[in-house]
Order: structure tokens, then sequence, then C-alpha cells
């Protein structure tokens, strides 16, 4: 195995729209990394606008894992208005720079509550979701095809962590041949009854801001885990940055910020959160760039 002498090593690292916060801290992490080899190395990733992109090149906004399930057909325009009111509500408190993350979570937990107790009653849309799924295939950001396909290779394990809907997220990640067996999905998952309709979220739900071990603990990805010390973590959302934290084994964490959204005002919040800040970035060229410097 080559250690690195410079992170200028990295030439994907070497562009305008990247911030580094501590660029002697990353050089350390990433060479832990590489001297630890990938028996050790495990993949923490959010899904909305972390594996897919913000935007697409036209400048639409890709969808979320809620967006998903607001396009199909069946789902009732009132639950669609709603859902669309609320997101308008709490979208601007979710990227406020100014606002505490404890008062943002005050103000998720209120969203989620909402969101969750507005998909009650709903018939859930199975096969309509399927053919949703199919237009996120071209939404993933370039160059996670390789990422799933290298981990798969190594025996990585990856885990999708999302605050999002967890049939979703395996829907989309499914279509595009994403959910491989090494690939995990902790997310909210929706309880239904025998006629399909929601009832409720199995378990505790999942927000942006408590994304930690408490979610993973006792699921199948943590048994997979345990003995892997190191974290290559990808996130968009502030609350990404603790994905891995409550992971007491974990040595090293490299965090990954993709910055999409308000940009200017939240760049130096991302940049005390995570070690490396993309900015209006549609690929993944830099996860993959580490990857392969681990043998």
């Amino acid at each position: 195995m080559k250690m690195i002498a410079s992170l200028h090593e990295i030439k994907e690292l070497d562009k305008p729209n990247i911030h580094i916060r501590d660029k002697d801290a990353l050089l350390t992490k990433i060479n832990q990394i590489i001297r630890d080899g990938h028996e050790k190395l495990q993949i923490v990733t959010d899904f909305d606008h972390t594996l897919t992109r913000h935007n697409m090149d036209n400048g639409k906004t890709v969808l979320t894992s809620f967006g998903m399930f607001r396009e199909c057909p069946s789902v009732p325009q009132e639950y669609k208005d709603e859902e669309l009111r609320l997101a308008d509500i709490y979208k601007p408190i979710e990227v406020d720079p100014t606002m505490s993350i404890e008062d943002k979570t005050k103000h998720m937990v209120a969203w989620y509550l909402a969101a969750h107790k507005l998909l009650k009653g709903v018939k859930f849309p199975r096969n309509e979701l399927i053919e949703v799924s199919q237009k996120m295939i071209d939404c993933f950001r370039i160059g996670v095809e390789d990422l799933i396909l290298w981990s798969e290779k190594q025996q990585v394990p990856v885990l999708v962590f999302s605050a999002g809907l967890g049939e979703c997220v395996v829907a989309a990640l499914n279509a595009a041949n994403f959910l491989l067996p090494h690939v995990k999905v902790v997310s909210n998952f929706l309880a239904l009854d025998e006629n399909e309709s929601v009832i409720g979220i199995k378990g505790d739900v999942i927000h942006t801001y408590n994304k930690n071990e408490a979610a993973i603990k006792d699921t199948e990805y943590y048994e997979m885990v345990k003995e892997r010390n190191n974290v290559l973590l990808l996130g968009d959302n502030i609350g990404d940055a603790g994905m891995a934290e409550g992971m007491e084994h974990c040595d090293v964490i490299v965090k990954i910020g993709f910055l999409g959204r308000n940009t200017e005002a939240n760049l130096q919040n991302y940049t005390n959160k995570f070690d490396i800040v993309l900015v209006n970035e549609h690929t993944v060229d830099v996860a993959n760039a580490i990857l392969k410097l681990v043998l």
C-alpha cells in the first residue's frame, strides 16, 4: 500500500468548488484508511441529494423519496397539496444558516410527524412507485455506479441511511441495480394494513438530526460493520455529518458534504462539520478517488 505525501496527489480535490477544513488532518485520515485497507472500511451515505443530485443539468430539482411518493398518480391530491405546503414551511428552516441545531431539530421533528400523519390511510401505490423509480435512474450522481461496484468487489459494506421514505429509497436503488447484497438501507419504512393502506411508520421516526447509532443498532448492517473502524461518510445536510458519530468503534471518519442549497450562507457551517465540502457538485469523483487508494 502506498501512503500519499500530499493531498495534491488526489487531483479530484484540486477544484475551485471544493473546500477543505484542515488539509493536514484530512491527509492523516486518508492515510490511516489506506494503511488499514478495505477490510476495516465501511461507507455510510445519505440518499436524497447525496447519492442523487440536487439538480439536473436543465435546472430541475431532483425528486426526494417523499417526492417520489407524491408523483404516484393514485396518491390523493389533498395529500400532495398538503405535503408540498409542509415542505414550503420547513425546507427553508432546514437550510437556515443562522438557526441552532437544537431549534432545527424541533422543527424537523414537527415536520416529520406531520408528514407521516398525512400518510395514514393512503393506499400504498406499489406498482406506480416502481414506474416512478425508473425516472430516478438518471438522477444519481455521476460515479455512484463505480462506487457501488468498487465496494462490491472489495466487500466493503455500504449503509444508505435516509430520513426519507424507505420504500422509495429501495425502489430507486433497485431501479438502478444498486441494491446489491452489501448495500443496506436504514430508513422510515411504512407500516401497512391488510389492504395495503398506510397505518404509520415502523419503529422510531428517523429525521435529519437523529441519524446515529441508535437507529442502526440491532440491524443487520451493524453486525456487518462492528469490526470496521474506518468510515467514508457522504451527506448533503448538516445533520448527516453525525451519521457515524454514535459508532464507538470508529477511529477515522472522512466526512464529505455536498452543499447545493443556500450555498454562500451555509458554506462556513458545512466546512465546520465536514472534512471536504463540495459546492454544486454533481459527481462522487472525490469519494471514488479516495476509495481507489485503498487496497
